[in-house]
């Protein structure tokens, strides 16, 4: 019977008898449940009764009674103690020697158009929500312009309205708005619409204006606007089926209607990146993270005189954190949070563990004649593991070799935050450092989280950071860091509250660093630590993922190492493993994205010059282009290494070419693989039926592609070369001087994509240098086979940079034989660089006839 078994794990799990339990019991309400408890409670579930089905554990928010789980289980494990020994140690603490976990620098980074987009839903009206009216009214027409049904809705239309689309301009707000109420509405407008969009996908654009680059170079006031990036990121995660854009426009001088253009012309055509920037000087960016080295060990910017103020450090990983900066520095802190220390009960004395003094404090209720209900318990016994957690912590700063104080104040509560900092600073002085690291979850999906979720997340973080902010406004701060979480930069299934709420905390901080040159300002968006609320079977999973956690000794030496380091221009970094933008942190089973190009004579008139028969063929190179693009687009916090077993299945003809074009599909999927992120693309026609594949090799930091020509025995060309045995047309005609041509390959002089006059600024490799190459084997086939080819497979494609000056190419023949040419190719440009190797070029000839 899984209800008895149901009742017997809460009641082993929560320290209540079974007696006391019923299925319709709510797991908030009555009992105190919150999020990492029921995942304790499911685990123990999933291992006495085997076989029970699995559970998304961002769906577990949506679980509200006993009898819910009944039947809806999942499974994750039991609690993992908190290491406070980790931290009370009197040796010096580890530094990070795990190679999986670094420091990422977030950086903007050109990124034109690349012509590649995610379909958007067919028909369908889009509505265009929040934001100045004559922006909106402008996006409306722009849309309207471009062929789409589009409308201004507010919150209230919304749900009726059903739209196929959202735009939400909130973030070109007044920055003297209702900052908490702004955000609030676009989270409302997203969940209004986010049954629809979790199934039957959907466009979701958020729109901000932080400086055209997320607020990296500084966003002054505006920096109190930036949360709705989170939003996105967290939507792409949990409507996978939903095309999602982040848009950052620096508005600057322009009017309503060109701010609307700039918009829609990214939002119909711009590419498929989930952030992109547009500066008012045009220049399209899209953000990236860098692993950056790791700080080299400097002076603590505090010492013993100094007073810094902590919210939140009283327990968890802040504190364990101020503990050791307490030992590096002999600093004196004031710890915030909200719980109030108060004597335990007499029954609780010499008591440990949450189920022990759950029974200790039932048979004490019982023994007065009284019969308290479960979640009163729960939350008494709560109030005593926070207060002994409390004291503890004090006891170690002690320890440590600093002073420390404890307020108990709601940090929001403007009023009650001045009245304790006055009194520190009369005992101890004026408060030279802030540590922001208040934080609630009520992890919940979109669909499924209430504003009173929403705005309880929220103000601990934002409107926590403006009190501090406000409260210390003349005092001289040396230091202030804030805690953001990796949640903030990627998203999370069920936190789109605190991604939000996170990201403002981000950009407010480079906002602080620009205004204190001589501060030291930190935002840290930590991953996942390693205790606390993660799971043993949580745990497990991060690590069949490649998802490492932070040891508690660990983060606290970073945190030390961050504030004393030698990198004064760093403030936003994620520390931990390498963020995952758009994907779930724990996710399973393979990422899909599907891009459309289309081609015509406009976009593509270099094509009119690779005909067969008068008809425009899509050449070789250009797929390698598009599958870069895509490969680029899909995982843009990873550089691309290469393309790999490319195949031509079927040529590409352009019937439409001089009408309305022809419409393409690159599929994009993320194989399982141990050695780098590798991609499986395919290049397919209208009907689905694939023409090209390949695989991309991906990896975490640009390698050099380096190769010196091979030596080869030529002998002089002394025919044409274009027309016979080339059918290239002016355009693809870039080889300039054959050096020779033997059976052991060939050499010559080409104009790569630049010298050729290919105009389009987003070129990812050099399109005319490599089918110059290719040409080159055309060439070779010719004198080794005796024939005309066509090129149907590279093995392996090495890039490096867009080609200067003219290009050598040298090809080497390997084997030549029943039809087919199997050779390798060197380009390196004029400066001696390499622009790319190709290996295992085949080359087939072409029937007679």
């Amino acid at each position: 019977d899984v209800s008895a078994v149901l009742l017997d794990v809460v009641a082993d799990k929560t320290g209540y008898p079974a007696e006391m339990l019923a299925l319709e019991m709510d797991l908030e309400g009555d009992l105190g449940v919150d999020s990492i408890k029921r995942v304790e409670i499911l685990s123990a579930m999933k291992e006495r009764v085997p076989g029970l089905p699995e559970v998304d554990p961002a769906e577990m928010g949506a679980l509200r009674t006993l009898g819910q789980i009944v039947e809806k289980l999942a499974a994750e494990g039991p609690s993992l103690p908190f290491d406070h020994a980790a931290a009370d140690r009197e040796v010096e603490l580890p530094r990070n020697t795990d190679p999986r976990l670094g420091r990422f620098e977030l950086r903007a980074v050109p990124a034109p158009a690349s012509g590649l987009v995610r379909p958007l839903p067919d028909g369908g009206m889009i509505a265009v929500v929040g934001g100045p009216e004559a922006v909106a009214e402008a996006v409306v027409d722009a849309l309207r312009g471009a062929g789409r049904d589009a409308a201004r809705l507010d919150l209230d239309a919304l749900a009726s309205a059903d739209p196929a689309g959202l735009v939400l301009l909130h973030g070109l707000a007044d920055p003297t708005a209702d900052i908490e109420g702004v955000h609030l509405d676009a989270f409302e407008a997203a969940r209004r619409c986010a049954e629809s969009m979790s199934t039957r996908g959907g466009l979701l654009v958020t729109v901000q204006d932080t400086g055209g680059d997320f607020g990296l170079s500084g966003a002054g006031e505006r920096a109190w606007l930036s949360g709705f990036a989170g939003l996105a990121r967290t939507a792409t995660q949990e409507w996978p089926a939903a095309v999602v854009k982040a848009i950052d426009i620096e508005q600057g001088g322009r009017d309503p209607a060109a701010i609307a253009r700039a918009l829609v012309q990214e939002i119909l055509d711009g590419g498929p990146e989930l952030e992109v920037g547009l500066g008012s000087d045009e220049q399209r960016i899209t953000l990236r993270d860098e692993r950056v080295d790791l700080v080299r060990p400097g002076s603590p910017p505090l010492g013993s005189d100094d007073v810094v103020v902590v919210s939140g450090g009283g327990r968890g990983v802040t504190a364990a954190t101020v503990v050791a900066l307490a030992r590096a520095t002999g600093a004196r802190f004031l710890l915030l949070g909200r719980t109030v220390l108060a004597d335990e009960p007499p029954c609780c004395a010499g008591v440990d563990g949450d189920a022990a003094l759950k029974r200790a404090l039932l048979a004490d209720a019982r023994a007065r004649g009284e019969t308290p209900r479960p979640a009163a318990i729960g939350r008494q016994v709560a109030t005593i593991l926070a207060n002994r957690e409390i004291r503890r912590t004090l006891a170690r700063i002690e320890q440590a070799g600093g002073k420390a104080r404890y307020a108990s104040v709601d940090i929001t509560d403007v009023h009650a935050l001045q009245a304790a900092l006055h009194r520190v600073r009369a005992d101890w002085g004026p408060i030279t450092g802030v540590i922001h690291g208040a934080g609630v979850l009520r992890d919940k999906r979109i669909a499924d989280k209430s504003r009173d979720d929403f705005l309880l997340v929220w103000r601990t973080k934002v409107a926590g950071l403006q009190a501090l902010l406000d409260a210390t406004a003349t005092d001289p701060l040396r230091v202030l860091a804030v805690f953001s979480s990796v949640a903030a930069r990627c998203g999370n299934q069920g936190q789109v509250d605190y991604a939000m709420a996170n990201e403002v905390l981000n950009k407010v901080a480079q906002a602080e660093a620009t205004r204190r040159p001589g501060c030291v300002v930190r935002s840290l968006g930590w991953g996942p630590w390693e205790g606390g609320m993660v799971t043993p079977a949580l745990k497990a999973r991060f690590e069949s993922l490649g998802v490492p956690l932070i040891p508690l000794d660990v983060g606290a030496r970073m945190l030390v190492d961050e504030l004393a380091g030698d990198r004064p221009d760093a403030v936003g970094l994620v520390l931990g493993g390498r963020p995952r933008i758009g994907r779930p942190l724990a996710s399973t089973g393979p990422d899909e994205m599907v891009l459309t190009i289309h081609v015509r004579r406009d976009r593509h008139p270099y094509l009119a010059d690779h005909a067969i028969d008068g008809v425009p063929v899509v050449p070789v190179v250009l797929v390698v282009e598009w599958f870069a693009r895509a490969a680029r687009a899909f995982r843009s916090d990873l550089h691309l290494a290469g393309i790999e077993q490319l195949k031509v299945l079927r040529g590409v003809r352009l019937q439409g070419f001089d009408a309305d074009g022809d419409t393409l599909h690159i599929a994009v999927r993320q194989l399982d693989n141990g050695d780098g992120v590798l991609l499986a693309l395919e290049l397919r026609d209208p009907a689905g039926r694939p023409h090209y594949r390949a695989l991309a090799r991906l990896q975490e930091s640009p390698r050099p592609v380096r190769a010196t020509p091979p030596p080869v025995a030529l002998e002089p060309w002394d025919g044409p070369i274009y027309g016979d045995p080339l059918f290239h047309g002016p355009r693809f005609q870039v080889i300039r001087d054959v050096e020779g041509v033997s059976a052991e390959g060939c050499a010559a002089r080409l104009d790569g994509v630049e010298a050729a006059g290919w105009s389009f600024d987003a070129w990812q490799t050099d399109v005319a240098a490599l089918d110059g190459g290719l040409q080159l084997a055309l060439l070779w086939t010719r004198r080794a086979l005796g024939g005309a080819s066509l090129p149907t497979a590279v093995g392996r494609i090495h890039l490096g940079r867009i080609g200067k000056g003219r290009l050598r190419a040298v090809l080497t023949g390997r084997t030549a034989s029943a039809g087919k040419g199997l050779s390798d190719l060197v380009l390196v440009d004029a400066d001696g660089v390499t622009v790319a190797e190709l290996h295992d070029i085949e080359t087939h000839l072409l029937p007679r006839g």
